[in-house]
């Protein structure tokens, strides 16, 4: 992973759960959330000759890479076609029992955007639908903020890693 660091920021300090803090790099994602450091590791990893054949590949496709505080927990592949920017497309999150929960999966679409990371115990953290309209403004078209201005919907009991991981994929699934 490259250490060319394109932004950076801090957020959402008023929630119960927060603050967040989000760094973008090259190849990489990586919000943290109290202890947990979530790392999204976006490494195309194909060859010259695959990349030209096919340069809008989706990069769950091969499958995502995640660790949490350095160590690899989980992959994050895609579980089925998306045609169309209303429509969702979910992602199946394996790996290590002790960060994947029974279950867990995110879904996600581009109009609204919209993303909802859950398990079989039920909605951990989610984009709220009312609020997505104001968030793509406020990024869109403000001078002075880069990110969402209302926080996503976080359940109770829900783990900072999680939420960790929620916002690094939101940042990944958005651009």
């Amino acid at each position: 992973m490259s250490d060319e660091q394109r932004y950076e920021w801090r957020s959402h300090r008023r929630s119960s759960w927060g603050p967040v803090r989000l760094v973008r790099r090259a190849d990489a994602i990586e919000a943290t959330v109290g202890d947990a450091t979530v790392t999204l590791d976006l490494t195309d990893r194909r060859t010259a000759a695959e990349r030209q054949a096919n340069p809008f590949r989706d990069a769950y496709d091969d499958g995502v890479p995640v660790t949490l505080n350095g160590e690899r927990v989980a992959t994050i592949t895609t579980e089925g076609k998306r045609s169309g920017l209303g429509r969702r497309q979910r992602l199946a999150v394996t790996g290590d029992q002790r960060f994947v929960l029974p279950g867990m999966q995110l879904t996600h679409r581009g109009l609204p955007k919209l993303l909802t990371l859950r398990s079989e115990a039920g909605v951990l953290v989610a984009s709220r639908r009312w609020a997505s309209p104001l968030n793509m403004a406020v990024v869109e078209w403000s001078f002075v903020r880069e990110h969402d201005l209302v926080p996503p919907r976080v359940a109770g009991g829900t783990r900072p890693e999680h939420v960790a991981l929620w916002f690094a994929v939101k940042e990944e699934v958005t651009l």
